[in-house]
């Protein structure tokens, strides 16, 4: 390996370890959203959305910096797995952690996110029950939320 494949490659591992610590950052960001959405503390989710919307502007960076990366060292279009199968021993011993890392990462935040994603959900939902109750809405077969008011409630006591 040349030299100047690997400052690539050192900088191609640079950005995947940067796409880690970014990915873990909104990880994290989505399990304090969840949280202050459990905690019925609404104020903060929109300080934790701008952050996250500014993460996820930073990872598209990052991705198209990888891209690049990886297509001056001949992986255009490859998978992490086909560029493990395509590298030399010791290029492996380099990436299989970062992989494996930013594969951890990446479950983790997959969780989170799921997991945020249902507890916003619920309180959608509760909302949703609360704006029909007070506007007279009711429930349709199904157990769904029906905010426009039933028929009865829009008769008038009034003689004609």
């Amino acid at each position: 390996m040349n030299q100047t494949t690997a400052t690539t490659l050192n900088e191609w591992i640079a950005v995947i370890q940067e796409t880690a610590t970014t990915a873990d950052a909104i990880s994290r960001i989505e399990t304090a959203k969840a949280e202050a959405a459990s905690d019925r503390q609404h104020d903060r989710l929109d300080g934790y959305i701008q952050r996250e919307q500014a993460l996820i502007l930073k990872l598209r960076g990052l991705e198209q910096k990888r891209t690049h990366l990886a297509e001056s060292l001949g992986w255009k279009g490859l998978t992490f797995r086909q560029i493990l199968e395509k590298s030399s021993e010791e290029e492996r011993k380099s990436l299989q952690p970062v992989f494996d890392h930013l594969e951890e990462i990446l479950h983790g935040l997959e969780h989170s996110r799921k997991a945020s994603e249902q507890i916003i959900n619920v309180r959608l939902h509760e909302l949703q029950v609360a704006i029909a109750r007070k506007e007279g809405g009711s429930y349709d077969d199904a157990g769904n939320v029906n905010l426009n008011s039933p028929y009865h409630s829009k008769m008038k006591d009034r003689y004609v």
